[in-house]
């Protein structure tokens, strides 16, 4: 029994033997799924015979998780026409890309010097793209239509992807304007703003900080620059149109553009003639008027006050707060009372006020100076006519003596 149970267990072995190399070797012969893709991103395009150049878009994505090395080349073009392929306005013919990450190539395609109109029809274009990695390969083509009925391109046009932003009316505001050129050659665009009156404007190129007035734009590119804008001095809150202007011998173009501004909140606080001591007896109350004056540009809804006293002091408002204080108007008025402590010594004390308003405050810090009250006065006038009296009385004593 044991004999035959070891001769089923040694076939079993060389069965298990033969069998699994060959499945290894089928695991490992799979085909690997596709690591990237590649593709135009419109299949089918429309222009214009004057339009004259051809702008395609590529979408390349590497889909694996390690970077990867595609080549990329022009497989199809009409007979003639000349084709470049770039990305940022650099000329390629293949790139690196990072695991998971994707791309936009550009292919540029212009017809024969020597032809003005594209003639209508459809044109085909295709691409190969290459991974260096595996060697596989994938194309993709895009048939574009030239027909006359096609709308003409503006030559120039203008964009921004936030044409609305907003903050303080003391702030500085930048919008970014990105300027194409759709026209048949290079152009000098000239730059203009239409603000509102006080407004400061200047237009920078873009990560560059000189201040220019017209930019140089290759034909059938874009070039970015910045409209950087200073509000009006103490420019109301509210909403600001602005328009960019732009203009080529060939047109012109705008855009328009909005600036939200919130106002500016600034208070202060003020006493008659600006003086900040005053004085007063011990447990006897004084009063000042203190003056609130909103030096901003946007109304202050809701003034509270604070005061930072001494013990057993009190200091007291009236009224308590201030409501709707609009700028450029008369002074608020507030009687604020002081009252020292009844056991306060004779002596200098300070005590601090804080005017709180809407995003924003005031400090004023005041000197209260304590003296001694009326009926100590004639204590000590008494006890000195008392001491003189018996100095006198003890001297003429000691003189008859």
């Amino acid at each position: 029994m044991r004999k035959a149970n070891r001769t089923i267990t040694a076939i079993l072995a060389l069965l298990l033997g033969a069998l699994l190399p060959g499945a290894l070797h089928a695991q490992l012969t799979v085909t690997p799924p596709d690591i990237f893709e590649a593709a135009f991103t419109y299949p089918g395009q429309t222009l214009a015979p004057e339009d004259g150049q051809v702008e395609l878009e590529i979408n390349l994505r590497n889909t694996g998780l390690k970077g990867d090395t595609f080549m990329v080349e022009v497989t199809e073009a009409p007979e003639g026409w000349t084709t470049e392929l770039s990305r940022y306005n650099t000329v390629l013919t293949g790139i690196f890309l990072p695991g998971e990450e994707n791309t936009i190539l550009n292919l540029t395609a212009s017809p024969p010097d020597d032809v003005e109109n594209i003639p209508e029809g459809t044109y085909s274009f295709g691409i190969k793209v290459t991974s260096d990695k595996t060697g596989k390969a994938i194309e993709s083509k895009t048939v574009l239509t030239v027909s006359s009925g096609k709308a003409v391109k503006e030559p120039l046009t203008l964009s921004t992807s936030y044409p609305e932003i907003g903050g303080p009316s003391d702030g500085k505001f930048a919008f970014s304007v990105e300027i194409k050129n759709n026209g048949p050659e290079e152009a000098k665009v000239s730059l203009a703003a239409e603000t509102p009156e006080g407004w400061e404007s200047s237009f920078k190129p873009g990560y560059e900080d000189k201040q220019i007035t017209s930019i140089q734009v290759p034909k059938g590119q874009t070039r970015s620059v910045n409209l950087d804008l200073t509000p009006a001095y103490q420019a109301a809150p509210g909403s600001y149109p602005i328009k960019v202007l732009a203009s080529t011998p060939e047109g012109e173009a705008d855009v328009a553009l909005t600036v939200n501004l919130t106002g500016t909140f600034k208070l202060r606080a003020a006493t008659d003639n600006d003086l900040l001591s005053t004085s007063t007896e011990v447990g006897e109350p004084v009063t000042l008027t203190l003056y609130v004056i909103n030096e901003g540009s946007a109304a202050q809804r809701e003034v509270s006050f604070m005061a930072v006293n001494p013990d057993n002091w009190d200091v007291k408002f009236d009224p308590e707060t201030l409501q709707d204080i609009q700028p450029n108007t008369v002074p608020s008025q507030v009687k604020m009372t002081i009252t020292p402590s009844g056991n306060a010594l004779v002596g200098d004390y300070g005590v601090g006020i804080r005017v709180m308003g809407e995003k924003s405050q005031s400090n004023l810090d005041f000197r209260v100076t304590v003296k001694a009250g009326s009926g100590w006065a004639w204590a000590g006038a008494i006890i000195i006519i008392v001491v003189v009296a018996a100095l006198a009385w003890t001297f003429r004593w000691l003189g008859r003596r």
